[in-house]
């Protein structure tokens, strides 16, 4: 057992025994296999009675059908049982073959009552993850009940005399960026923020050098104390509707606070932002809202959130932006459709898999109805050329392919998408099938989602019996191979800035994702989500059920290297893609990723089965 004992001394919190103790853990050891597939213990089973090592392998931690965690060479697991004595939360199962360390609950005990820094490792563990669920559970209010102004840490705000003329002010605030001062008064303090420059002195044609900071400082001003908590802030905000408050300490004037700091404060919670962006007034609150959630998005990723939840989660974001934006762009043109309209999203979005790397993928459709002095074909020209401007404005990047409402080729009445549509299947060309490809995954976002509930409809009606444009259709995923040369190693770039890496959405995300849309369209699957189709598919018996489990795994597997890949790409102030490096990946996970290809492989080999395309790649 030399090995064990070197093994364990290289991980924590075993080598923070003594070598005496660590001897004896490796002689009372047993050493247990597991088969790809096979449970280790089960969520609800009977509480544990010994501690898991991972010596090799990797162990999936699952609650119901989700993959709440992976557990890698020299991870613990169990502890949470036997510390509490309570059935297991999760059910441990082995990803492939695996070889686990055990430790009794006795001797792990021993070691925990004998050994403090032992002891304190697994507390550790173990109050994060109580922390983690209470967190979890609590709502946004009991939250903010608990936390103080001062935890927020207000931002300083300088104090100008009111006799300091406007442009006094403004070089003040210029120069060390701030949004508002305080201006002393008679009778206390007031302030000017950058609105009240623009409403009072600009708007009315003052002369900055002039005016005075008394002349335009609104008072009296609110204030709230550093030890106050941040639901009475709020509440404060919401009666007088205001952005701002000056933090007090003993009656002096230490900060300000403004309802930005506390999103940002919340930014981790989704619902608060679900929230704030349906009160957002403007592309301005939009943008500072949409970078907030690439923040807090990146954040999730990097804390290991499953892929699955992190797509329906920016998904869910975006469509909020995206409804917000439709309200802006009518109120900026001053105009009403007076006909139906639905605005869809394609594509990833429309499947609500986002990943890191977003564009604009949408298209519009709409009632052609005869009324009087009104055009809607006109308007909704004008409305998507504003819209897409509205996006912009947010930080929505456009689309390289042009695959935008304010193309005319994504923009029509509900009869013309349906001759669109027709000439594509009817018609298997290459630019066809690919424009079917983005359109297929089709999802009203915003409107009437009756008119796209008929044009999927009209699209089921006219696949069935079209074997040639499926044929074609599943070609599209084939083109693409997964990564691996004959003897299983990696394919990537050899120049260029991407040399080393290689396309985790070419060679493996893609091909899952475009198949299991085949299949969907092919056995009336009506779900969008790729996870929700296998899934669904798997129960219809159109793929076989242990082969079912591989695919759904491998793309979770895929989409995490993914997110996590373009989340570091982010916080290295780099532009995030479709790219990884596999030299950056543990020995483990590079296996995991051979295994993840070679079910891509195998799964194209199923869709050229069904499909009987071998003749036309």
């Amino acid at each position: 057992m030399l090995d064990a004992e070197r093994f364990l001394r290289e991980h924590e919190p075993f080598s923070s025994l003594p070598v005496e103790v660590l001897r004896n853990v490796v002689y009372n050891l047993q050493v247990q296999y597991y088969g790809k597939g096979e449970v280790v213990f089960q969520e609800g089973g009977a509480p544990l009675r010994s501690l898991y090592v991972v010596r090799k392998g990797v162990i999936l931690l699952k609650k119901e059908s989700e993959v709440v965690d992976y557990l890698q060479e020299g991870e613990s697991v169990g502890f949470v049982s036997l510390l509490t004595g309570e059935p297991p939360s999760s059910t441990a199962v082995a990803y492939d073959d695996s070889v686990l360390f055990s430790l009794s609950d006795k001797l792990f005990k021993k070691l925990c009552k004998e050994n403090e820094n032992f002891n304190q490792y697994f507390l550790r563990k173990l109050a994060g993850r109580f922390e983690r669920r209470r967190e979890e559970g609590d709502t946004i209010l009991e939250r903010l009940a608990r936390v103080q102004v001062k935890d927020l840490n207000p931002k300083k705000i300088p104090i100008v005399d009111g006799s300091v003329s406007v442009d006094g002010v403004i070089s003040l605030m210029a120069k060390e960026d701030h949004r508002a001062v305080l201006v002393r008064l008679p009778d206390g303090y007031g302030i000017i923020t950058e609105r009240d420059i623009i409403k009072r002195v600009l708007g009315e044609g003052k002369d900055q050098r002039e005016t005075k900071a008394s002349e335009i400082a609104s008072f009296p001003i609110h204030g709230v104390e550093e030890g106050d908590y941040l639901i009475d802030v709020l509440t404060l905000m919401s009666k007088h509707a205001i952005r701002r408050v000056v933090v007090f300490s003993h009656q002096e004037p230490t900060g300000i606070l403004e309802d930005r700091d506390i999103i940002l404060y919340e930014n981790r919670n989704f619902v608060f932002l679900f929230k704030e962006i349906e009160k957002a007034k403007d592309e301005e609150d939009l943008a500072f809202l949409y970078k907030q959630t690439t923040k807090a998005v990146v954040e999730l990723v990097l804390e290991g959130a499953d892929p699955e939840r992190v797509g329906k989660y920016v998904s869910e974001l975006n469509d909020r932006f995206m409804k917000r934006a439709v309200f802006l762009t009518i109120k900026n043109l001053g105009e009403e459709p007076l006909v139906p309209f639905s605005l869809l999203v394609l594509g990833s979005e429309g499947r609500q898999e986002q990943s890191l790397k977003t564009d604009q993928d949408n298209a519009l459709i709409f009632k052609d109805l005869p009324i009087i002095d009104f055009d809607p074909r006109e308007y909704f020209k004008k409305f998507s050329q504003e819209y897409i401007k509205v996006l912009l404005k947010i930080g929505f990047p456009p689309c390289p392919g042009n695959v935008m409402v304010s193309n005319q080729d994504w923009r029509d009445s509900d009869k013309e998408w349906e001759s669109r549509v027709s000439s594509w299947i009817d018609t298997p060309k290459p630019e066809n099938v690919l424009s079917s490809a983005i359109f297929f995954d089709f999802r009203s976002v915003f409107g009437d989602k009756t008119i796209a509930d008929s044009l999927q409809e009209f699209v089921e009606k006219k696949l069935r019996g079209k074997s040639l444009f499926m044929s074609y259709f599943v070609g599209e995923g084939l083109k693409f191979r997964p990564p691996l040369t004959f003897l299983k190693g990696f394919v990537v770039e050899r120049t260029g800035e991407h040399r080393g890496e290689l396309d985790v959405k070419k060679g493996g995300i893609f091909p899952i994702t475009h198949g299991v849309r085949c299949l969907s369209l092919a056995y009336g699957v009506r779900e969008r989500n790729t996870y929700d189709r296998i899934r669904i598919l798997t129960e219809k018996g159109i793929i076989e059920r242990n082969f079912g489990k591989d695919l759904l795994e491998a793309y979770r597997f895929l989409n995490m290297l993914r997110l996590r890949a373009q989340a570091e790409k982010i916080i290295e102030a780099k532009e995030p893609d479709n790219y990884l490096d596999p030299g950056r990946l543990s020995k483990q996970e590079r296996g995991m990723l051979k295994e993840a290809f070679g079910v891509v492989g195998s799964f194209q080999d199923l869709l050229r089965d069904i499909f009987n395309t071998r003749l036309l790649e």
